[in-house]
């Protein structure tokens, strides 16, 4: 009996020998994971040593710290601090498998898991009592009050929420993966985000990073057609590594993304080529990638600024700022500046995004006045050219997590970012954010489509620039979409705007006035005025001859027959100084200049000849004007002016029509909507300073005499919406020829339509 039972209390004790040594090794493993951030590898081990010792309080609080750096289930730190929290000791070892209890550091983090829940009393009564355990050497001492500061401001936040209406943007792009960082382009047709997913093809199945076990991060787009987002396509330009969008240019053509370079993160851009593909990666020059961590970047709508995040120590307020560089004349980037300690604090700042109106910045900040972790801010430059005090979004834009990435529509009126919710698809999700009480940016949208008879695609010539009318300056050049032509311009309010668009062998220019308004404003020229089409496109599948047809009846051809006489006139001058410089006396003329005179002059003369056949072959279309064929409206009316005119003739029967058909659709409908376009040509008027703003005062009338017509036929004003007004200069550039003016009276029209 006494063998056995020698033998049982030997088994016994190599038993818990080896139970020991079990639970040392694990502890070890899950310590040295957490020492190197891995903290979702070594959760797992933690809670089955909590198996094994549910009443280990420093199992609890690993369990604790490693659940508050997870991706999504920080909630569920909360009950393992609280347990944590109740056994502290001032002498913790954080190595020792023996240790029991939990460090006083417990108590802030049980306050840190109240603070993410929202329960801002217990976080704050929690760091308050954390503050009077430690003393002021210890290394939380001094930033144990911006937390409390941060808990009281969170708690003011919530009681007074901003007007938004949150929507996952679906299905289509959001995965079971993380998806975030989305990128949108002005016109919000396309976005671009990252994803950490599975590929379609299962192309990096066995490809994860072995700090967190996932798919590297990969870079997609989806197109927005008729409001429904197409299935994400991967960008050929991924990687094996880590690729994640950044930002894009206004013009769409440039892609500004952040790769890992072997733990040295970098920014780089790609552009889009000629097959509308994004080219190769390069890297930002001057000394805007350092050895230290550059995570974010965005370009000034011109383009001649741009802004970045970086962690350098040298020139930096501290964690990670935001620096900008100007570009020089040469094209290249100048030296990196800090931005300064309006936009920085001594904490991390991220996420930067500038607004197409070139004078609002969003960014994520842990320093300023916010709710916990990174904040959404927003600062606009003042009339000086400085960048204003930040200003926090407002809960529930901001939460007390992290909240970085954040882009807006090109009407300030609309957000997307990455958040992970309950109800979401994945770990992370994007989401679009209406916020409802948002002020309009005062801005106007200028979009459509260039088209070329016989391709199939916009030609790789095809090019829109924009320059003001009053300075002359340069505004920005623009390349249309390569698959369909499409093309977005952001034009801002009280401009005087010379658009030219190019591509081939046309040309087509016109003038357009952006009144000084205070709201956001599109002009899609497929609704409000015509597509820019050069070409018959209906009846042509092939490319066309370069050469113009001396006969046509087509207008855009006689845009370029008066291109034409514009260059032969040219060559005219050009000949004409050099018979200026010849003798002319027999005197003083050889033999030989006199041949070259005679050479010159009968050269000017068939050049004179030809100008005048292609003139008459101009003259001779029929320019008579034809009405617009208006299908949406449930009444309209189309005047055509002479020179100058503006004034919209009400006694013309079919104006008092439509306008009977308003009253009555008013009054069965109880509103009427009016949408008004107007037009003018190219011919220069001295009375109205400009083409664009004639064309703008016709609209403005045209809007003062339906408006006053409807009240006088007992409609209220109300019950009256103007919803929609676009002006425009169209036409063929004027020649000199203004006794040919039925070519030019079709473009100088104002369209009312009722609905």
């Amino acid at each position: 009996m006494k063998k056995i039972a020698l033998l049982s209390i030997l088994i016994s004790i190599a038993t818990l020998s080896f139970a020991q040594d079990n639970f040392r090794q694990k502890f070890l493993e899950a310590n040295t994971l957490m020492e190197e951030s891995s903290y979702n590898v070594a959760l797992p081990i933690w809670l089955k040593l909590s198996i094994e010792e549910p009443d280990n309080f420093n199992i609890n609080y690993k369990i604790g710290i490693c659940y508050m750096n997870s991706a999504n289930e920080k909630a569920k730190a909360l009950d393992y601090l609280i347990k944590a929290s109740q056994n502290t000791t001032n002498n913790y070892d954080p190595f020792s498998h023996t240790e029991k209890s939990a460090p006083v550091e417990a108590l802030f983090y049980v306050g840190r898991a109240y603070h993410l829940n929202y329960e801002f009393d217990a976080a704050i009564m929690n760091y308050n009592t954390f503050k009077e355990k430690i003393s002021k050497k210890h290394y939380l001492f001094n930033e144990i009050n911006r937390y409390i500061t941060q808990a009281q401001f969170a708690k003011e936040l919530v009681a007074n929420p901003v007007n938004i209406i949150l929507k996952n943007i679906g299905a289509s792009i959001n995965s079971e993966y993380a998806d975030y960082s989305p990128v949108i382009s002005i016109d919000e047709s396309s976005i671009y985000f990252t994803s950490r997913r599975l590929r379609a093809d299962s192309s990096n199945y066995y490809i994860t990073d072995d700090f967190d076990g996932k798919h590297f991060e990969d870079i997609y787009v989806s197109h927005n057609y008729d409001g429904v987002w197409t299935d994400p396509e991967l960008l050929t330009i991924n990687t094996d590594g880590h690729l994640a969008t950044v930002n894009i240019s206004a013009d769409g053509q440039t892609l500004f993304v952040y790769r890992d370079d072997d733990g040295d993160g970098n920014i780089y851009t790609t552009t889009k080529n000629q097959d509308d593909q994004w080219g190769e990666l390069v890297k930002l020059g001057s000394d805007i990638n350092t050895e230290y961590k550059e995570s974010h970047a965005h370009v000034t709508p011109d383009g001649n600024i741009l802004y970045f995040i970086s962690d350098r120590k040298k020139g930096g307020l501290g964690g990670q700022d935001i620096y900008f560089c100007k570009k020089l004349p040469t094209g290249d980037w100048g030296l990196a500046q800090n931005a300064g300690n309006i936009l920085n604090t001594p904490y991390d700042e991220d996420g930067i995004f500038l607004h197409p109106d070139g004078k609002t910045i969003y960014f994520s900040s842990k320093g300023h006045s916010g709710m916990g972790g990174f904040d959404i801010f927003y600062s606009e430059l003042d009339e000086t050219g400085n960048w204003g005090t930040p200003k926090n979004m407002g809960y529930p834009v901001n939460s007390t997590d992290d909240d970085v990435f954040f882009v807006t529509s090109t009407d300030g009126k609309r957000a997307y970012y990455s958040s992970f919710k309950q109800e979401g698809f994945g770990e992370k999700d994007i989401y679009v954010i209406t916020l409802v009480d948002a002020q309009e940016k005062p801005l106007t949208l200028l979009t459509g489509f260039l088209k070329v008879a016989g391709f199939d695609e916009t030609p790789e010539s095809a090019i829109i620039t924009v320059t003001d009318n009053e300075t002359g300056n340069l505004i920005g050049r623009y390349v249309p979409r390569k698959k369909d032509g499409k093309f977005s311009i952001i034009l801002n309010p009280g401009g005087d705007y010379h658009i030219e668009y190019a591509a081939e062998r046309y040309t087509m220019e016109e003038d357009i006035y952006i009144p000084p308004v205070s709201a956001y404003n599109e002009i899609n020229r497929g609704i409000d005025l015509k597509d820019v089409v050069f070409g018959d496109v209906q009846n042509t599948n092939t490319k066309t001859d370069t050469k113009t047809d001396a006969k046509t009846d087509n207008k855009e051809d006689v845009v370029a027959l008066k291109n034409e006489v514009k260059n032969l006139k040219k060559q005219i001058k050009d000949l004409e100084n050099q018979l200026a410089k010849k003798p002319t006396t027999t005197n003083t003329t050889t033999g030989d200049d006199s041949k070259k005179v005679k050479e010159l002059q009968n050269e000017v003369s068939a050049l004179k000849n030809q100008i005048a056949e292609l003139k008459k072959q101009g003259n001779n279309n029929d320019f008579t004007p034809t009405p617009t064929e208006v299908k949406d409206a449930v009444a309209h009316y189309q005047e055509f002016f002479n020179y100058n005119v503006s004034k919209v003739n009400t006694a013309n029967a079919k104006y008092v029509e439509m306008i009977n058909k308003a009253v009555a659709h008013a009054k069965s409908n109880g509103k009427v909507t009016i949408d008004i376009e107007s037009s003018a040509s190219k011919v220069p008027t001295k009375t109205h300073g400009s083409n664009a703003k004639l064309a703008y005062k016709r609209a403005i009338a045209a809007q003062e005499v339906v408006v006053n017509s409807l009240i006088s036929k007992g409609i209220t004003r109300e019950n009256i919406v103007v919803n929609n007004v676009s002006t425009g200069v169209q036409g063929p550039n004027y020649n000199g020829d203004f006794a040919n003016k039925k070519m030019y009276e079709q473009y100088q029209f104002v369209i009312i339509k009722i609905k």
